[in-house]
């Protein structure tokens, strides 16, 4: 065998440096961005977990722990690019920003119960006491889908098609239980807008109670256009090029959950919304 050939390494390129065409990123990605988003969301964490400490919000936490693992995950990233073909950094990093979106969806289906019990609960199309319980299911289940198509797309090469599937199975669930969410939202708003124009009285001032379904919404939205962008990514498949241009991931993925987290950052619930202890102590 030519020697030459045998020292061959298709990891490297000729001047010693990652051939990143061939390992799971499929370009060079840009450890400055992966820097930039790990701070971004380390100063998130750190803002949302002071508001939550301040105001003793603590039907907050899924979005603090969903903060905490966006940033975990891009400083997974910086790691895994300086060592792009280590499988279990990169799946890692990949994992921990796949489904971290997950956690902060949780919070939002537990914020729009909120937002009804402190204004017109009976404006709800459903009884607002379960929009907790059954959106947090379906919740769960889909990050448990997600996170079981994830393992297998990253730890078995053989069957990327099916840990794609798995993951798109598993947001197609987040994304038509969000679309179901949004929904019994708007219904609600439109309700509770007529109670309010009929004079009838709300636990909060009607202004309070609006900005944060506003926010709400507003975040809502970043979250459910962001799983829309990971299906269709996954539909081009693992090697596509929207997954082997991290541009798109930047933009749709983390600028669409920074927006989501900051929304709660300038409009806290604990500065608007007041709950009564029982209600606070059945969010806990």
């Amino acid at each position: 065998m030519n020697s030459s050939a045998a020292r061959f390494d298709p990891t490297r390129h000729p001047d010693g440096t990652f051939n990143y065409e061939v390992s799971p990123f499929g370009e060079q990605p840009r450890v400055s961005l992966a820097a930039i988003a790990a701070a971004v969301y380390t100063i998130l964490f750190a803002i949302h977990l002071i508001q939550g400490i301040r105001y003793k919000t603590f039907y907050m936490a899924a979005a603090i722990a969903g903060a905490f693992f966006e940033a975990v995950g891009y400083f997974c990233r910086i790691v895994s690019i300086n060592d792009p073909f280590s499988i279990p950094m990169y799946s890692a990093q990949y994992s921990f920003i796949v489904v971290s979106p997950v956690l902060v969806a949780a919070t939002q289906y537990v914020m729009l119960e909120k937002v009804m019990h402190h204004s017109y609960p009976e404006a709800s199309p459903v009884k607002h006491t379960l929009i907790t319980r059954t959106f947090v299911i379906s919740d769960v289940i889909a990050f448990f889908v997600q996170v079981a198509g994830s393992s297998i797309l990253l730890s078995d090469r053989t069957k990327t098609d099916l840990g794609l599937r798995i993951m798109m199975a598993g947001l197609v669930v987040q994304v038509i239980s969000f679309a179901v969410y949004l929904g019994i939202a708007v219904i609600f708003y439109k309700r509770a807008k007529i109670l309010a124009q009929g004079g009838k009285a709300a636990l909060v001032d009607r202004q309070a109670w609006r900005t944060i379904f506003m926010t709400l919404m507003a975040s809502g939205m970043m979250v459910f256009l962001r799983s829309v962008f990971r299906i269709i990514e996954f539909s081009y498949g693992f090697r596509g090029f929207i997954a082997t241009n991290e541009v798109y991931m930047y933009v749709f993925d983390f600028g669409l959950m920074m927006l989501a987290l900051l929304a709660f950052n300038v409009n806290h619930p604990g500065a608007f919304l007041r709950a009564s202890h029982e209600f606070d102590a059945e969010l806990k």
